[in-house]
């Protein structure tokens, strides 16, 4: 019989409640992955309410929410201090969107340091997240975690069927740069050629281009991720031009997939045809 691995085996949990409180939490917001690449995580799992178990705690180790009840590890943070009443800080511009209105009678804001021994676990360490409470524990109340699986350095996500691919342009480069721990994206991207779309979440700006190179979708890609996401298009430079970080919103995705045997021409028309459909040469960002 194979033995299961807890989270106990690969952070020392017992050991760090020795010092302390350790709670366990688990987040999820609606707009988590917006929060997530906007680097707003750590801010905003500062915040927490006066009566909660978080004034008392010596350390947070964060999660973020997944699918089928499970979590993947964000981080090990140490509670070095406590602001609040007066000394409550406020949300920043970015964060205050996604939050309800400040209460500076019951809200207090934890300074968080994160434990850098741990950073080699993070976004890598996926656990069954069933406890007791759905979002937050106490370590002690709950601590068998099985982990459910170890993911590779600097991982994405599993690849989610050709038509289902929504990536923003941070995720692609990782994709790109590391395609060992994405085996089954570059097999599959580099098995054909496909009209895809670049979507500027922000503006709603569409690009519409084709691939018709040798390693197909994942060639093509490559040139944007691997340099400075314009991939030599007059349209993008011209972003590019105006604003250095043009593409921090932008999502590519698959409007339509094609034989990794097909002409030039056949690429080409198809583009074209969807260029027509989306009106992105009018409306959008093709010029051509």
């Amino acid at each position: 019989m194979i033995d299961k691995i807890y989270l106990q085996d690969i952070l020392p949990l017992d050991q760090l409640s020795k010092n302390g409180k350790v709670i366990m939490v688990r987040h999820y917001h609606e707009n988590l992955v917006e929060m997530l690449q906007k680097n707003l995580i750590e801010e905003y799992q500062s915040f927490q309410k006066k009566s909660s178990a978080f004034r008392e705690c010596i350390t947070i180790v964060s999660f973020l929410a997944e699918p089928n009840n499970q979590a993947r590890l964000f981080g090990v943070y140490r509670n070095i201090g406590i602001l609040e009443n007066q000394n409550l800080p406020k949300y920043s511009d970015q964060l205050e969107k996604f939050c309800i209105p400040q209460d500076e009678n019951n809200d207090l804001f934890i300074q968080l340091e994160k434990m850098h021994e741990f950073v080699k676990f993070e976004n890598r360490v996926i656990i069954d997240w069933v406890v007791p409470r759905g979002w937050y524990n106490t370590y002690g109340n709950v601590k068998d975690k099985e982990v459910v699986k170890i993911l590779p350095y600097n991982f994405v996500d599993e690849f989610p069927g050709l038509m289902r691919i929504k990536i923003s342009a941070s995720e692609l480069k990782t994709i790109i740069n590391n395609p060992q721990a994405h085996a089954k994206w570059y097999e599959s991207l580099t098995r054909l050629q496909a009209v895809y779309l670049i979507l500027d979440k922000k503006s709603g700006n569409q690009y519409i281009g084709t691939t018709y190179g040798q390693n197909g979708l994942w060639q093509r890609w490559e040139s944007y991720a691997k340099g400075d996401f314009t991939g030599g298009n007059k349209e993008l430079i011209e972003l590019k031009e105006n604003n250095s970080v043009f593409h921090e919103n932008f999502q590519y995705s698959i409007l339509e997939v094609l034989s990794k045997n097909a002409s030039q021409k056949e690429c080409v028309d198809s583009e074209s045809l969807w260029k027509e459909k989306l009106g992105t040469r009018t409306f959008g960002l093709n010029k051509n």
